[in-house]
């Protein structure tokens, strides 16, 4: 479903030029002439993120700046846009809670992409942070506890002397100490199992610096750090690609001391923030709504976390996925293999499911060999691809644990009654098991006007093989 974008600017053609860019870039746009407005529009309508000129005569008087500083997770991220090219005016942006800044004349093709990475790290802390909002509300007790630990921060480059203007005057600024890593050293490192918080490529060569960001970004050890990467402000194919890639933030090779400063403790600030509420859900469910044997959450955890899914999505007018997965032919394998074998199946299929999804969509084990995924602001072409992909995974495990495959039901909510959605999931989930198996199917209106007029919730209790088509 369209996010939805907030343009503060006082100028009437800019805020037509960047409606019409954003719009036929599929996101939906509201678009006010001073901050006072935007304050109202984001208290009336919310919005994902918001596009702010930095001129605009009422923006320090109108309330935003204090609700750009805000740690609260559901406050949209922003983009300032200035006319200034200096370090000075980006760093007291930083400083003033601004996502990114950009200079004008902003370019279409570098706002798309910037806008793709700031939502993406957005969603994900917002949907952590929910998560932790349904085990509250599940009478799950809260860890608190706040661990005061050094942050290990590290910059990366082939030349040692790039590393060390970078590093300058930063431990004194940032207050933490900062050391200097070869691309070799930090691989090196990372499978040994150390972890880092924070990471900053030099800028050097492109091919090379884009295979090292996906190599962080595909180890457990670096998967979450915050990386930021130095480009050059007018080379924006370096930028683009390594905001796609998975980088956090970029360094301008212009930036001084304080811009380099405000930027890494702007992100290490987001990952402390990311890492607390990862650490509040999982010592909070990790006995109350974990399943024993995946380490997934459970059933009654997932069906919580659904109906908010639900009426958030009916609150904000979007669409929300339900994916039903049954690993096929799984009676079978425990008949001939026995049950050992058949819980290092459901351990395999459980760690691809969860391995292949967004880190804010949620995969419960919902009973027996059956699966559930939760999609959250998804679209029924959206649903679908996402099960593909999931089926894709789990057939990858033929070679390791005894020809697994999975079928999946797909439907798209658009409503609070959740029984309803999963009906329709379990319905399509059956055609895909009638049709073949290793099939992904989307619920369709034939499905629909099969469902009982009050679909029938499983009923609750211990995990065991579903009754439908056999396997």
């Amino acid at each position: 479903m369209a996010r939805r974008i907030l343009i503060a600017d006082d100028t009437v053609n800019n805020r037509i030029a960047f409606k019409a860019a954003l719009s036929a870039a599929r996101y939906d746009v509201t678009s006010v002439a001073s901050a006072k407005e935007a304050v109202i529009s984001l208290e009336e309508h919310g919005a994902d993120l918001l596009l702010i000129d930095a001129a605009l005569p009422d923006l320090s008087s109108s309330g935003v700046l204090s609700q750009l500083q805000s740690d609260d997770p559901s406050v949209p991220p922003c983009i300032v846009m200035t006319s200034e090219e200096k370090t000075e005016t980006r760093a007291a942006w930083i400083e003033a809670g601004a996502t990114a800044v950009m200079a004008r004349p902003v370019d279409r093709s570098w706002l798309l992409t910037s806008l793709r990475g700031i939502l993406r790290r957005h969603e994900t802390r917002t949907e952590l942070a929910r998560q932790v909002s349904t085990a509250r509300r599940l009478g799950f007790a809260e860890d608190t506890t706040q661990f005061a630990v050094a942050p290990r921060v590290v910059v990366v480059g082939h030349d040692r002397a790039a590393s060390g203007r970078l590093i300058r005057g930063l431990p004194a600024q940032i207050g933490y100490p900062v050391t200097a890593n070869t691309p070799g050293e930090i691989l090196a490192e990372a499978a040994s199992g150390s972890a880092f918080d924070l990471i900053l490529l030099t800028e050097g060569d492109l091919e090379d610096t884009l295979e090292l960001l996906s190599e962080l970004r595909a180890h457990p050890a670096t998967r979450r750090a915050s990386v930021i990467v130095e480009c050059d402000g007018q080379d924006l194919q370096r930028g683009a690609l390594a905001l796609d890639l998975g980088a956090n933030a970029l360094l301008r090779t212009d930036a001084g001391l304080r811009e380099r400063a405000a930027l890494i403790i702007r992100e290490l600030m987001a990952k402390r923030q990311s890492d607390s509420l990862r650490h509040q859900l999982d010592q909070s469910l990790r006995l109350a709504a974990r399943d024993d044997l995946t380490g997934l959450f459970n059933r009654r955890y997932a069906l919580q976390y659904l109906a908010d899914t639900a009426r958030r999505a009916v609150d904000a007018d979007r669409s929300y996925g339900v994916l039903l997965v049954d690993v096929d032919h799984f009676k079978s394998v425990n008949d001939r293999l026995g049950h050992a074998t058949g819980d290092t199946v459901l351990k395999g299929v459980a760690t691809r499911l969860k391995e292949n999804l967004r880190e804010h969509d949620l995969v419960a084990r919902f009973g027996g060999e059956e699966f559930l995924v939760i999609l959250s602001n998804a679209a029924p072409g959206e649903a679908l691809l996402a099960a593909e992909r999931l089926r894709e995974a789990v057939d990858e495990l033929r070679d390791t644990v005894q020809h697994v495959t999975v079928s999946i039901g797909v439907a798209s909510g658009d409503t609070l009654d959740i029984k309803a959605t999963i009906a329709l999931a379990d319905a399509a989930l059956y055609r895909a098991k009638r049709d073949g198996r290793n099939l992904s199917r989307l619920a369709s209106q034939g499905d629909a006007l099969t469902l009982p007029t009050s679909p029938a919730p499983r009923a609750a209790g211990p995990l065991r093989p579903s009754a439908r088509v056999a396997g």
